[in-house]
């Protein structure tokens, strides 16, 4: 008899035991296939039994899911044992054994799939994947070892260095002989990030493995080994020695090592630095300085160049841009005293001018052509980085004077220290603004209130803790101004004008727009949001080869739809293009565990 129904039952059948049990009850792939199996039964009684046990399954309860898969799966592995090849040839090994700190895990494959799939391939989105994998302890699973290690050389360097540092650490030092087998000495950057956790998961164990790398090395196995050796006391003077390296690489890891460390050779050390034509290869050690004498000496030498600059030496202008870099991501009383004072020469230094026909030469830096009103932005946008009481009184204070180019810093600093109506007051006139200059502003002003309820960028917006009161009139003014983001944000329950703007959005702008208006309808309380949510992904689906970023964002917003709509989704996904489903369905799985009583949900 032809088993190819048999072979096809049994691999949904393994998904979904991959997958859990319950997800089996009325799953849709494996319904289908019960027509053609009773057909087949009235020739081979046998297919007619597979069609009744498939049958039980889909039509069945979720409590009883797990014995009626298991006894589908025992039928379809018998039929299969007797009709085809169960085994294959081979010789037997040891397999391999590594201890680690992870325990075994019921974590689904519908949820680890987009998360291998962002550690193994390429392109935009897969960061946000990875860190809410984080953020949940998902990769406290076996599993993602591998795909872990793999990321380590991923082209895009913020996902390769969060998994060095935030994910394979959890695993424990079980996967270090993995790592070794895999590094190079002579490599690039992964296999820099490979020696770094090696030595972070046994520090004593691989000091040798450091020492090697330090002398036979390529220059970014040389930085990581010395930022390694450097967590020693007594391999300090090696790393002491890599400061005068030729390398720049190389020299830029010893002298961001030695910075952690307040000891007199290596105060001696930056002082000469400090007192040298460039600063540049000071900023990553600065980031990391702990020594005060060298701080206030960089601070003292601040003081004398922003002297010079207000007498008129436009020269001076790019060693203070350069001693800025240094002292970028500080919060020392010193440091913000330093710039307070320096920005309060405001009227002095917008006043100068660039250098005229500037020599180029090996020690020029980048900062050769800027004038006093390029200084007044990056002070503006160091002193709102301090984020005290009076760094944003002293921006807010010169808020006239400053270049649109620090609207977002005046901007929140107007929402941390005045109240909502005076907010409202002073910047809503911008939305009104439909050329030049202004209509800039009025873009960055709505990005901006978008920004400030956007989880992920909220806090950069107001500090953690803190929330955002919002004048009521914003929300008539943005529609009046038809400005979507905002109004996105801002709508609320029973404003008819609103919900009316809200519907007819993903008709008239960019798609985009039917996820942000899905969020808005659902915080609303719209009866009709479901609805509204699918006649969008009908519309995007339809003709679609690619699950774009369009549609992502707009799958995104289902988590906000009320969980008691859940069958109307499940029918919608019947019925949906089956390189979309899978997608669709890890969308409304929060509704899923929503909708469930508080004793399934802790199962």
């Amino acid at each position: 008899m032809s088993v190819a129904l048999i072979e096809e039952s049994a691999k949904e059948v393994r998904r979904l035991a991959i997958a859990g049990s319950p997800l089996a009850v009325g799953d849709f792939r494996l319904k289908k296939l019960i027509p053609p199996l009773e057909q087949a039964g009235v020739k081979v009684p046998v297919f007619s039994q597979v069609a009744k046990s498939i049958s039980d399954v889909v039509n069945g309860t979720e409590a009883d899911s797990a014995a009626r898969l298991l006894n589908l799966s025992t039928l379809l592995n018998a039929i299969l044992y007797t009709q085809g090849q169960s085994g294959t040839d081979g010789d037997y090994r040891e397999l391999d054994v590594f201890a680690t700190n992870c325990a075994s895990t019921r974590t689904t494959a519908r949820v680890l799939k987009p998360l291998v799939a962002a550690l193994t391939a390429s392109g935009g989105g897969r960061i946000e994947i990875i860190k809410t994998a984080v953020e949940r302890g998902l990769f406290n699973d076996l599993r993602l070892i591998g795909p872990a290690i793999q990321a380590l050389g991923d082209s895009y360097p913020e996902i390769a260095d969060l998994v060095a540092e935030k994910i394979l650490p959890v695993y424990g030092p079980g996967i270090i002989p993995q790592l070794k087998a895999a590094l190079d000495l002579k490599g690039k950057k992964p296999d820099a990030r490979k020696l770094s956790v090696m030595h972070q998961l046994d520090p004593a164990g691989t000091l040798e493995l450091c020492k090697t790398a330090l002398e036979d090395g390529s220059p970014e196995v040389k930085a990581a080994a010395i930022a390694c050796l450097a967590r020693h006391e007594d391999c300090l003077p090696r790393v002491l020695e890599q400061a005068n390296a030729k390398n720049k690489l190389v020299r830029a890891a010893a002298l961001e090592a030695l910075a952690e460390h307040d000891r007199p050779d290596v105060t001696k050390l930056f002082n000469e630095l400090i007192k040298g034509k460039a600063l540049d290869i000071l900023v990553g050690p600065f980031r990391r300085l702990q020594n005060r004498q060298v701080l206030n000496l960089l601070l003292e030498e601040g003081k004398r160049v922003v002297s010079l600059i207000v007498k008129g030496d436009s020269e001076q202008i790019s060693r203070l841009c350069e001693i800025l870099d240094c002292l970028a991501s500080r919060k020392d009383a010193g440091v913000a005293a330093f710039l307070l004072e320096g920005f309060a020469k405001s009227d002095a230094l917008v006043k100068v001018k660039a250098v005229k026909n500037p020599v180029i030469t090996s020690t020029t830096t980048r900062y050769f052509a800027l004038a006093g009103a390029d200084l007044m932005e990056r002070l503006t946008v160091l002193l709102y980085d301090i984020g005290s009481p009076n760094a944003l009184e002293a921006i807010l204070a010169k808020r006239e004077m400053l270049s649109p180019a620090v609207f977002l810093q005046i901007w929140r600093s107007a929402l941390r220290r005045w109240p909502a109506e005076r907010v409202f007051e002073e910047f809503s006139p911008l939305l009104e603004q439909t050329k030049g200059p202004g209509k800039e502003k009025s873009l960055s002003l709505q990005r901006a209130i978008h920004a400030a309820h956007d989880s992920q960028m909220a806090e950069a917006v107001v500090p953690r803790g803190k929330t955002v009161t919002w004048d009521p009139r914003w929300l008539d003014a943005a529609i009046k101004a038809d400005a979507p983001l905002i109004v996105y944000n801002l709508a609320r329950p029973n404003h008819k004008a609103s919900l009316d703007y809200l519907l007819k959005q993903p008709k008239a702008k960019a798609e985009p727009a039917a996820g942000f208006a899905v969020r808005a309808l659902a915080r609303c309380h719209y009866p009709q949001a479901t609805d509204f949510f699918l006649e969008q992904v009908a519309r995007k689906t339809k003709g679609a080869k690619y699950f774009d970023y369009e549609l992502q964002s707009l799958l995104a917003s289902a988590k906000h739809l009320p969980a008691t709509d859940l069958p109307k989704l499940d029918a919608f996904a019947t019925k949906l293009d089956e390189k979309f489903v899978d997608h669709f369905l890890d969308a409304i799985a929060p509704l899923r565990a929503a909708g469930q009583p508080i004793e399934a949900t802790s199962n």
